[in-house]
């Protein structure tokens, strides 16, 4: 016997092995299939898959044959372990394909228990062969494969030929010289003429015999029959829409006359050059009792996902993913083609000369209908297939009838038609001829301006792309105007743009300035933080010379963009020009407005006695000019100011006073805004959980009802709520609430969501991403302002649990010089406790002697008693401050040398009084060290007990409580 076929496999472990298996068979002098499969004591057909299947063998079954063939078990166990490691190689036991995890069951389980006939049915690279393959190679079931081909002439009984051929050949004949052994004599002369290795039998030929058909059809199914009874045998038709007549007429025969022979045909669905004949063949089969037909569907983004990492070898970014599953709408055959392509805009060749053929030759009233579905790139309902295509009502129902006959078109929701795949509409634009889609793009945008429920930028899009600029300005306007009222930014601003160029080629909008143009852009660009694109546009708009009320609101959009930016004093500047000219007008809503931004803007910055004059500056405009959506603005700020003067309820109940207020219109940014500073004001008063979560619920639906998902405003709200269960201990209430807005890179719009969740991914113990995550959050922050501040002490905490204390100490620094001076130093006293912690963490990490501590404990204590406001003092703001303190002082201790568990105890049973467990736990944990380091043996398992009870949910803080053992 010559060498076995060899599975077509990557270099790497499991090659390996498969070619020291065959070398280990040539060695033994080419043993047969069938002698290795008497000597081992399992089938021909497992042996041959040890050789020559894709898929990793078990371990038994190897070691089974390398002992038949006198090789050294040892050696081939260790090359089996590596290519069975997901480490060593790709190999797998698993089948290679995406998904279809019930079909495949239900495919093998028909090859290895039933009978009859397996329909396995869908479109043209559904997939369907890729199914049955794998569905093979996942049994021990000899599989004989048949194909029908499309030839210019029948060949009858093709695919058999080609079944018996391959069985014949897979040991030389023996099988199935011996399952003919036990069949009647004519079994072998009718078979014969199938297949002439088995040569001449005696006999009559089959055209000289009236039954001679029958006859065949008896003999092929028993020598199926008889093949089956000695090992297990299953057969494959594929492509059965090509089949010959006489083919379908067996399956038929077969399935009317149970073989006990598992068959799977698979047929293409959605072909319109399959016969009349074969699809009613089709429809008749499928009722037929015994027959089951499993019909295949496109895959689903997961499962396409899993199709590109198998084909690749790695896995594909989520992105690339996402976009191919949009052009191949799931179709295994698409998919793998599209992996190819290296730009959007490009097919491959293979692919586009695919689809080429699917639409064929089609012309006029049907290639009409075609190319306008091609251009508009999305279903169309018959009024706007009508006006576009031009057709009367009789012709348009003709060319949808051809359409539809040839798989080209597809029914959606009511009466509208679409193209079956949206790879057509690539097909369709390349058999456009210059200047024909410009025609198309015309009748659209006019059928489409004809439907008042169109949207604006659809209609926008093809007057651009019929070269109708003059016509394109109007609409487009609208999408900007429509895209700013839903908060699509990114939308807004690319509507915005393209009116910019319209404005500049000489196609001005009716009902709009250019300085309100640009400020509406630069908006956009700001909530986006795109400051490449909105820098040109500041420029651009202070360039101009307006009226002071129009140039008072483009140096509002400056300054909040030079704010956004990091440019704190440009920004100032600007804003306090807007003020100085709204000033020499009567009062107005606008003066308010800038108030409203400068307000936020001094707070942000710590000018809170310039927030407090700008306050009363905007009520007293607002008695003069009453506007209910500004007055509940500026009661936002003055709830949050009051609070600042240490007047919670106060501070809540001038919250209440805005949410009372009702509005005829709905302000989404208002309402979130409220609701970032009432659970600010709950946080500072140290609320529990469940009631910050509470306060931000209303305005948390607002934001997904508003599309406001990935704006500033909903990081800052959720980020609140998160940092309320970070406090409560509840580390995966936590990461519930933040991950929605850190799924991405960290920008700047998201710097303090990833903040936050490096908090929560250091108590679940991922300390290295934790530390990753913050640096790439903290480069993301241009503006070092209240909102950064307040969360420098989640990142220090990050950076000495990992034990660098050395960044912790250079970002709470840069920190502090920030929040100590003015009237900001009375919201410092969490950096100072945890510059102390940072500082005793470094001291003991460097064992350093006692005259650096000593000046380091110096130091500290003069960093508050500088201050305008002592941060740990009466005005201090919030109800942690004397928690804070405790734990100031004992970091202190530990600094000086001169700690006790006492002193820990008392900064714990602080923490307790605010319900902040970790919090608690660490103080314990200090506590605990020191009674081990003295002795006290009680007191030490006492505190460590009740640590580790409140430190669930904080894996590092648990580690090290498990580390602390009391002394014996």
């Amino acid at each position: 016997m010559s060498a076995l076929p060899r599975a077509d496999l990557p270099p790497g472990p499991h090659r390996d092995l498969v070619t020291a298996l065959h070398d280990l068979h040539h060695r033994a002098g080419w043993p047969s299939l069938r002698t290795l499969a008497r000597d081992t004591g399992v089938s021909h057909t497992t042996v041959s898959k040890v050789f020559s299947a894709p898929s990793l063998p078990s371990w038994g079954t190897v070691e089974l044959l390398v002992e038949a063939m006198d090789g050294d078990p040892a050696r081939f166990h260790d090359l089996w372990l590596t290519a069975s490691s997901p480490i060593g190689g790709s190999a797998t036991t698993t089948p290679r394909i995406a998904g279809r995890t019930s079909e495949l069951d239900s495919v093998r389980r028909h090859l290895e228990g039933g009978s009859g006939l397996l329909l396995v049915t869908g479109e043209a690279g559904i997939g369907k062969t890729t199914l049955v393959s794998a569905a093979a190679e996942a049994t021990d079931v000899f599989v004989a494969v048949g194909h029908c081909l499309p030839l210019s002439a029948e060949v009858p009984l093709l695919p058999l030929v080609d079944a018996l051929r391959l069985t014949y050949a897979c040991d030389d004949g023996q099988w199935i010289k011996e399952a003919l052994a036990d069949c009647p004599p004519y079994v072998r002369t009718s078979l014969s003429l199938l297949l002439p290795e088995l040569g001449a039998g005696e006999g009559t030929q089959l055209h000289e015999d009236p039954w001679g058909l029958e006859r065949l059809f008896t003999s092929v199914v028993g020598t199926l029959q008889a093949l089956a009874s000695t090992r297990p045998f299953g057969l494959h038709v594929e492509d059965c829409h090509w089949a010959d007549r006489s083919t379908l007429d067996l399956l038929a025969h077969m399935t009317t006359r149970p073989s006990g022979v598992p068959v799977v045909a698979t047929w293409r669905t959605g072909d319109p050059d399959v016969a009349d004949g074969h699809s009613q063949w089709l429809s008749r089969t499928r009722w037929t009792s015994g027959v089951a037909t499993l019909d295949l569907g496109p895959l689903t983004l997961d499962e396409t996902a899993h199709q590109l990492r198998l084909l690749a070898g790695t896995d594909i970014d989520e992105e690339a993913v996402a976009r191919i599953q949009a052009r191949s709408q799931g179709l295994p055959l698409y998919t793998a083609q599209l992996l190819e392509a290296p730009t959007d805009k490009e097919l491959p060749r293979h692919l586009a000369e695919l689809l080429d053929r699917r639409l064929g030759d089609l012309d006029g009233a049907a290639w009409h209908v075609a190319r306008v579905l091609g251009v508009a790139q999305r279903p169309l309902d018959r009024e706007t297939l009508h006006a576009a295509s031009g057709l009367d009502p009789v012709d348009l129902d003709d060319a949808l009838r051809t359409l539809a006959q040839r798989r080209i078109l597809r029914r959606t929701n009511g009466d509208d038609a679409g193209l079956a795949h949206p790879l057509f509409v690539e097909a369709i634009a390349r058999r456009l001829v210059p200047g024909e889609a410009a025609v198309v793009h015309s009748r659209l945008a006019e059928a489409l301006a004809a439907q008042p429920d169109d949207e604006p930028g659809v209609i926008a899009g093809h007057w651009q792309a019929a070269g109708r600029p003059d016509l394109e300005v109007a609409p487009r306007l609208a999408t900007a105007r429509q895209a700013g009222e839903r908060f699509a930014y990114r939308d807004e601003l690319n509507a915005w743009l393209r009116v910019l160029e319209l404005w500049d080629a000489g196609h001005v909008g009716e009902g709009i300035e250019l300085w309100d143009v640009l400020s509406r852009a630069l908006y956009a660009s700001m909530e986006l933080a795109d400051f490449d694109t909105g820098e040109p546009l500041v420029q651009r708009a202070l360039d101009l010379d307006l009226p002071d009320r129009a140039r008072a609101r483009v140096l509002q959009r400056a300054g909040e963009f030079r704010w956004h930016q990091g440019m704190v004093e440009p920004a100032v500047d600007h804003l306090g020009q807007a003020v100085a000219l709204l000033a020499r007008l009567p009062p107005s809503v606008d003066l308010v407005e800038v108030l409203d931004v400068r307000i936020g803007f001094f707070i942000q910055a710590g000018r809170f006695a310039e927030a407090q004059s700008d306050l009363r500056r905007a009520l007293d405009a607002l008695d003069a000019r009453e506007d209910l959506r500004q007055r509940r603005r500026v009661l936002n700020w003055s709830a949050w100011l009051r609070m600042w003067a240490g007047d919670v309820e106060a501070a809540l109940a001038e919250a209440r006073r805005a949410q009372e207020i009702v509005l005829p219109e709905p302000d989404p940014i208002a309402d979130v805004s409220l609701a970032i500073n009432i659970t600010d004001i709950l946080l500072h008063a140290a609320a529990p959980a469940a009631r910050v979560e509470e306060a931000a619920r209303d305005a948390l639906h607002e934001v997904e009802v508003w599309n406001l998902e990935q704006t500033y405003l909903n990081v800052l709200v959720r980020a609140n709520v998160a940092c309320a269960h970070l406090r409560a201990g509840d580390v995966r209430a936590a990461r519930e609430v933040i991950e929605q807005v850190a799924s991405t890179v960290a920008s700047t719009t998201t710097a303090s969501a990833h903040a936050v969740l490096a908090a929560v991914e250091l108590r679940e113990g991922h300390l290295d991403a934790a530390l990753d995550r913050c640096s790439a959050a903290d480069k993301q922050v241009r503006n070092r302002d209240q909102n950064w501040t307040e969360g420098v002490p989640l990142d220090a905490e990050v950076k000495l649990w990992a034990g660098r204390p050395e960044l912790a100490l250079s970002l709470l620094h840069e920190a502090l010089a920030i929040a100590l001076t003015g009237e900001a130093s009375r919201l410092a006293a969490p950096l100072l406790s945890m510059l102390a912690r940072a500082h005793a963490d470094d001291l003991d990490a460097r064992q350093a002697g006692e005259a650096e501590r000593r000046r380091v404990s110096a130091r500290l204590h003069r960093l508050p008693a500088d201050t305008t406001v002592d941060p740990f003092g009466p005005g201090a703001l919030g109800a942690a401050v004397p928690a804070l303190l405790a734990s100031w002082s004992a970091e202190v201790s530990r600094i000086d040398g001169k700690t006790t568990a006492e002193v820990w105890s008392r900064a714990a049973a602080q923490w307790d009084r605010l319900t902040r467990p970790h919090d608690s736990a660490y103080c314990r944990w200090r506590a605990a060290q020191v009674a081990v380091s003295e002795g006290q043996a009680t007191i030490a398992a006492r505190l460590l007990a009740r640590a580790a009870t409140d430190a669930r949910e904080h894996v590092p803080l648990s580690d090290a409580i498990a580390a602390t053992r009391a002394p014996t």
